[in-house]
């Protein structure tokens, strides 16, 4: 068999990389991904309405990178959709714009995907670009009667098997046939946060694992988290958009996805203690300066919008 056919019977991957107004950082995830020894790989970057010529700068960098743009913002599930549309391959690896990934990645996801047949989502282990030699993610769990997400920062052995987690953020690959199965993101109820556990919710629901796969690593360019958390970047809230999401998109998965009764002991146990450690943190936020009102007033709105109704019945 000669090269050329051993390659074209490699699957295609895929590659979506969403970004807005980050040309530094997406160029460095760009560069990281045509690194990649995997040799059938297709980039697709989707600029989310970007207003720093993130655009033309790839244009130009990259001639043979597939671009999409939107003119008006869209946030991630709509960038990620956009680009799972224009996907070839059989696999589609999502990974934000503000992470380097290892030549080896894409290789090792793939392969977890051969061996794990049930898998129909997987990821890396996601370091701090910072901070290389600490874990940002190696897998997630999420309280159902809570609603709080834990990310593990546990060091996997390097040999380890994969294993399963509740979802993935940041990088993860999909097998094309998932999105068959559940559909796209949700671009109405989960637009930024917890779009990802949405979605590994419903291919679960479908039979599909997710696992993370200890031999492959992405580093994700964000501060190093400290318990407490401080600033509104760890919770996600950098601007009075995201405030709102990540307020709304927590009442709404617990409504979508908890009993009844569950949620109504979440609504008055658990949820306003909830409120108000992220508004304390968003007043305590020096680094936002005079948007802390912003912030705070779209938090709340997004906490009364959450139990709308016409969003997803009453």
């Amino acid at each position: 068999m000669s090269l050329h056919q051993e390659i074209s019977n490699i699957p295609l991957v895929s590659v979506v990389v969403p970004t807005h107004n980050r040309k530094s950082a997406v160029t460095r995830c760009v560069e990281s991904l045509l690194r990649s020894n995997y040799p059938r790989i297709e980039v697709i970057v989707v600029d989310d309405a970007s207003t720093d010529g993130t655009f033309q700068h790839l244009s130009a960098l990259f001639p043979d990178v597939e671009l999409i743009r939107f003119e008006q913002e869209q946030m991630v599930s709509g960038s990620r959709n956009a680009g799972c549309k224009h996907a070839k391959g059989e696999l589609v690896f999502l990974v934000d714009d503000d992470n380097v990934v290892h030549p080896e990645a894409i290789v090792e996801l793939v392969k977890a995907m051969s061996d794990n047949p049930h898998a129909g989502i997987a990821g890396p282990i996601m370091y701090y670009l910072r901070n290389p030699e600490h874990v940002w993610c190696s897998g997630v769990s999420r309280n159902s009667l809570t609603s709080i997400t834990r990310f593990s920062t546990e060091k996997p052995d390097g040999s380890a098997s994969c294993y399963l987690t509740d979802d993935i953020p940041n990088a993860f690959m999909v097998r094309k046939r998932v999105f068959d199965e559940v559909g796209d993101f949700d671009q109405v109820g989960f637009v930024q946060h917890l779009a990802e556990a949405d979605f590994s919710t419903r291919a679960a629901r479908e039979g599909f694992q997710a696992i993370m796969v200890p031999k492959a690593t992405v580093w994700h360019d964000v501060p190093v988290r400290t318990w407490p958390y401080r600033g509104t970047r760890n919770l996600h809230m950098s601007s009075s958009e995201r405030a709102y999401h990540v307020a709304r998109s927590r009442i709404l998965f617990m409504r979508k996805y908890t009993s009844p009764w569950r949620f109504v002991l979440f609504t008055i146990a658990f949820l306003p203690l909830i409120a108000l450690a992220h508004m304390v943190m968003i007043f305590q936020d020096s680094g936002i300066g005079y948007r802390k009102g912003a912030l705070a007033e779209s938090y709340v709105r997004g906490l009364i919008d959450g139990f709308n109704p016409k969003v997803y019945g009453s």
